[in-house]
């Protein structure tokens, strides 16, 4: 397979922001983090600015034409692989938890309360049609880690629809939920109370989350366990990765660590 693969080179994605920036080049990019990833597996990167993010799909779009007009067969993934087919990830991902309750995990009943990283609302919509198909948990909450509840609570209705459009055994969702409010300062920048809860769950536990996704959504869930509100409620948090993005921000645990 390997002698058949083709490197084909496209033009440039012609980032026209308006002349508010212009993207940097690919190779001032640190090797760090998915950066060293795509790089260990020779992916040809290219990035945008900042201000044509939001146009993000369109570009996307437009690189694919022009790959498809060389020959190639490209698949567009949107950001976080948010869209139905990557949401039925999920709902194959609850299937093999039913698989793991009834083999005793956890004493094989279900559970009240699933609770995960949202950066992208794909996660959320296959965990809530997977648990309520499968019958893994009455509900979930959907820990943001950037923008508002709002925002995304009409992403992950789109992406169930399209998910339903693919499965058509899909019915309704278990009950979820979106909380902002461990989204932190920013998207990838963890507050400090966020970073120390990160040093602390790996000292007490072993568990190692991240600054990013993981270790928002489980700071949020940490806050809600202290005040009260989960008493007496059996609740799955489930560890999306992050390791990547952990070991790409090591310097700004220096002061925890």
């Amino acid at each position: 397979m390997r002698g058949s693969l083709r490197l084909l080179r496209v033009p440039e994605l012609g980032d026209d922001d308006g002349g508010r920036g212009v993207a940097p080049s690919p190779e001032l990019a640190p090797l760090v983090g998915n950066v060293l990833l795509d790089r260990l597996v020779g992916a040809e990167l290219r990035l945008i600015t900042a201000a044509s993010y939001g146009r993000r799909d369109e570009l996307m779009a437009r690189l694919a034409a022009q790959m498809r007009a060389l020959g190639a067969r490209p698949y567009v993934v949107p950001e976080g692989g948010s869209n139905g087919l990557g949401a039925l990830g999920y709902v194959h991902a609850m299937a093999e938890l039913r698989r793991q309750l009834d083999l005793g995990l956890a004493g094989g009943r279900p559970f009240d309360l699933v609770v995960h990283a949202c950066g992208s609302g794909g996660t959320a919509a296959g965990v809530a049609l997977g648990a309520r198909r499968h019958g893994v948990a009455a509900a979930l909450c959907a820990m943001a880690v950037c923008e508002s509840a709002a925002t995304f609570e009409q992403r992950i209705r789109d992406i169930m629809d399209e998910a339903r459009a693919l499965d058509h055994a899909l019915g309704e969702p278990a009950s979820w939920s979106v909380d902002d409010s461990a989204k932190g300062p920013a998207y990838a920048v963890a507050s400090a109370e966020q970073r120390a809860c990160i040093v602390e769950v790996a000292r007490l536990s072993g568990l190692v989350l991240d600054p990013v996704y993981t270790g928002k959504a489980f700071f949020g869930l940490w806050r809600r366990c202290a005040s009260g509100e989960l008493r007496g409620r059996r609740v799955l948090f489930l560890h999306t990765g992050g390791l990547p993005g952990l070991l790409a921000q090591g310097d700004e645990l220096a002061g925890v660590v």
